[in-house]
């Protein structure tokens, strides 16, 4: 039982306060915007965040958006590095890295897509 002093004061030593029963709800701060940036595949039913485009790649960026003028090959050659860079700075699980080794294009194609989705805004489907 608490004890109050004859003034009303609270004497008790360890006393809560709001910011206590806070923490013990188990409830978390939202994720920063450096942790919601970022592209994202589904692979093997699993949702698997890549880090995002940086400054880094601007060079490529540039080259593969027609900034730069190149040809053909030389646009491939970029995205294709690109793609390489953004998988390589990415931190994977075990169980992601052997999602994405399962089937090596189809994880090239995605990761690829979802650049394409980051730099133009939509996916445009190639013809069959």
């Amino acid at each position: 039982m608490e004890e109050k002093a004859a003034d009303g004061v609270d004497n008790n030593p360890n006393p809560k306060n709001s910011t206590d029963e806070i923490h013990e709800t188990g409830a978390e701060a939202p994720e920063s915007p450096q942790e919601q940036s970022g592209l994202f595949v589904v692979l093997g039913g699993q949702l698997i965040r890549l880090e995002a485009l940086g400054v880094e790649d601007f060079l490529l960026i540039d080259i593969i958006t027609g900034g730069t003028p190149a040809g053909a090959l030389d646009r491939a050659k970029a995205k294709s590095t690109l793609i390489g860079s953004v998988i390589s700075r990415s931190k994977f699980t075990l169980e992601q890295v052997e999602i994405l080794k399962s089937d090596l294009l189809k994880t090239y194609k995605a990761v690829g897509m979802a650049i394409t989705q980051e730099l133009f805004g939509t996916i445009v489907k190639p013809k069959q």
